[in-house]
């Protein structure tokens, strides 16, 4: 365990600047609110902008913590150090996982807490987000392993993120017709469904780099995870459709 929260700790501090611009950009949001400003639009402003540095820094720091210690390529320096490739990856999960899923949850529930007073929301909600997040972090991880540098990692991300929507999108127009009441339904299994399926693919994903080191199947499973949760729309729509008639 030493060694583990030792490879953490040195991605940890290779990344420290941009880690505490990453921790700024996240908790701007709740210090703008505390702050009084004479104009609405410059708090709006202020936060697109926090929200969209975060995103960029999530992106680069993810692609990083994963390339810096490729899985796959043959002249990574860990690979000399008695570092198994198991521990390489657990070293890599807890990170992205504390960071971008733990972190941003806690962070929205302190922020509710503190909401002046208003009800706090459902734990379900939490629940929704962290596996969002969960989803959105293991699959620009898996992107990562499969890739050299982070531009060829977000292309990849997004080519099949466009991919899987253009898919849907075509598939739709063969689904059968619901009512709005049972769209309403469908929408929250869809996305719950998705989002597991996503993780899970990518989860295989990153097994696979770090332990089987087998690139092709990596690429198949990228592939099936893309069409899987295309697929899954029309599966729950013809699931409805059928089972209430």
């Amino acid at each position: 365990m030493n060694l583990t929260l030792h490879l953490i700790k040195k991605d940890i501090y290779r990344n420290r600047w941009a880690l505490s611009c990453w921790v700024l950009s996240l908790i701007s949001p709740f210090l703008q609110t505390q702050v009084p400003m004479q104009s609405g639009n410059l708090r709006d402003y202020l936060q697109i902008a926090a929200m969209l540095a975060m995103l960029i820094l999530s992106i680069g720091l993810i692609a990083d913590f994963v390339q810096v210690d490729h899985p796959t390529q043959e002249d990574q320096h860990w690979r000399a150090l008695p570092v198994s490739a198991g521990r390489m990856m657990m070293a890599k999960l807890l990170l992205i996982g504390t960071i971008f899923v733990v972190v941003p949850v806690a962070a929205t529930c302190i922020y509710h807490v503190f909401d002046r007073g208003q009800s706090l929301h459902d734990a379900s909600e939490y629940g929704l987000q962290g596996l969002t997040l969960a989803a959105i972090v293991l699959s620009l991880a898996a992107t990562a392993a499969c890739t050299k540098n982070v531009v060829h990692c977000l292309v990849l991300w997004l080519a099949l993120i466009f991919g899987a929507g253009s898919l849907a999108e075509l598939l739709n127009r063969f689904t059968p017709v619901l009512s709005r009441q049972i769209t309403r339904q469908i929408n929250i299994n869809v996305a719950l469904t998705v989002l597991g399926f996503s993780a899970v693919t990518a989860l295989g994903i990153i097994l696979n780099q770090y332990l089987r080191r087998r690139l092709g199947a990596s690429v198949a499973l990228l592939i099936a995870g893309s069409v899987g949760s295309a697929l899954v729309g029309t599966m729950w729509g013809y699931y409805y459709f059928y089972s209430s008639q």
